[in-house]
């Protein structure tokens, strides 16, 4: 690892800085079907589109593709720093897909169809970084980074802490995406349920000390005011791994910019003749429950970095049983002062864990000394409203979080056992055909 040659302008504190460095993750590329898939692997080149499989150009908020991020977002519930996870050539035989104590089989009861369902459309091209804080049990607590470490892993400084949950970045081939896929809170006690559920209930708010500084409002004269609130768990869990997330996502991006330079000089576009040139690369930011706060802020902040702007890449959000991240500035931020992102949440039913936290009181002693708390959510809804035949759905709020009606009064919400159904029912609820006709289109969840 090294310092970034570029500096990046994405941590708005110190207030005094303007810009602060941030750590590169690279590595030499490693071939399947062995790789070094926990925290390593990290190649600088694409594999040639070979014109099988996954479409390529394939839309992350069209059906198909929030169908596809749906049972991505989900495979991640299992190990996957395995060696040869990632590896699509791999039938998986040796792979532990075990599940001790764990409510997985809600999830999927076939774990190794559904990676090979996810393999199948979503090709990757190269080993995934994968960030894990214990293949066991580990730590019954979270130890978080904070603000002062994280700066400082960001500039390549110090060696990160291990993270608080998990965290994969894949470079696929098909689509041409930078992938980020966040896990959701562990479904067992024996690999990090108390840990990540003590992370859920920090849900008193801080000021976001990483906000991005094109969201900081200036008086005329004075410094930088503070930046939007947000939850405290959230922000803690997602500082901890900025550094190698971020830095993994813009080593990606120099590569292509890399990869399409050399291309203007031969004719080529990563080994792929003019005749079939790829599409625009994009950045896929997607994640369940925990792992979908988590992917909101990320994405957030991925809009901003200048190796994803040199790129032109667009940033795409797709979560799934999100709960609500930050304040009514915050939601309003990610909406209008974000162009580059889009961000849609999909909420299953009855799924309660969307609809938390609520706004109302919280111990000032871990609200960053205030009795009040606000939450909102950003982004475009799309809501199974009625069963899981039909939908409704709210377009990106520009600052406004709104809700098809009955949203927030669903009676499904008060029976335990049909939320946990729906909040573990992402991965194959997308089989109906009524769902697809009804999904609606990007310009419906994103008007101009």
């Amino acid at each position: 690892s090294r310092p970034h040659r570029c500096p990046s302008p994405l941590l708005a504190a110190p207030r005094s800085a303007t810009c602060l460095p941030r750590r590169v993750v690279r590595s030499e590329a490693r071939g399947w079907p062995r790789p070094r898939a926990v925290g390593l692997g990290l190649a600088t080149r694409a594999v040639a589109d070979d014109g099988t499989g996954a479409s390529s150009a394939l839309d992350p908020h069209s059906f198909e593709g929030t169908r596809a991020l749906a049972k991505l977002a989900m495979l991640v519930y299992w190990n996957a720093g395995q060696d040869g996870f990632w590896d699509p050539t791999y039938d998986g035989t040796g792979l532990d897909l075990s599940t001790p104590l764990g409510f997985e089989p809600l999830i999927a009861s076939d774990p190794a169809a559904l990676r090979r369902e996810v393999l199948s459309s979503l090709v990757p091209s190269e080993p995934a970084l994968w960030l894990d804080p214990d293949p066991g049990m580990g730590p019954l607590t979270p130890s978080f980074a904070t603000v002062e470490e994280a700066r400082d892993a960001a500039s390549g400084l110090v060696k990160p802490r291990p993270s608080v949950s998990r965290v994969a970045v894949v470079r696929l081939a098909k689509p041409n995406w930078i992938a980020v896929i966040f896990r959701g809170t562990t479904p067992s006690p024996l690999r990090g349920l108390l840990r990540e559920g003590q992370v859920n209930s920090m849900a008193g708010q801080e000021t976001w000390e990483e906000t991005p500084l094109a969201w900081v409002r200036r008086d005329d004269e004075g410094p930088p005011r503070d930046g939007p609130r947000v939850h405290r768990g959230y922000a803690a869990a997602y500082r901890t791994v900025l550094a190698e997330v971020e830095g993994a996502v813009a080593a990606h991006a120099r590569s292509e910019l890399e990869a399409r330079s050399k291309a203007s000089e031969d004719g080529s576009v990563s080994g792929v003749s003019e005749d079939a040139p790829r599409d625009p690369c994009k950045v896929v930011v997607v994640g369940h429950s925990l792992g979908g706060a988590l992917a909101a802020l990320c994405a957030s902040r991925l809009a901003h970095d200048p190796d994803v702007t040199r790129l032109g890449a667009q940033v795409e959000c797709v979560t799934f049983g999100q709960p609500r991240v930050g304040d009514g500035e915050w939601a309003a931020r990610v909406d209008e002062r974000t162009p580059r992102l889009t961000y849609t949440r999909v909420v299953k039913a009855g799924d309660l864990f969307a609809r938390v936290p609520t706004s109302g009181f919280w111990l000032p002693g871990g609200n960053g000394g205030r009795f009040e708390v606000e939450y909102a959510h950003a982004g475009a809804l799309v809501w199974t409203s009625a069963g899981d035949e039909s939908l409704a759905f709210a377009s990106a709020g520009r600052g406004v979080e709104g809700a098809p009606a009955g949203f927030w009064t669903d009676p499904r919400m008060a029976n335990p056992i049909s939320v946990a159904r729906d909040h573990a029912g992402y991965a194959y609820f997308f089989e109906k055909e009524e769902l697809r006709r009804a999904w609606p289109s990007r310009d419906a969840l994103f008007p101009r």
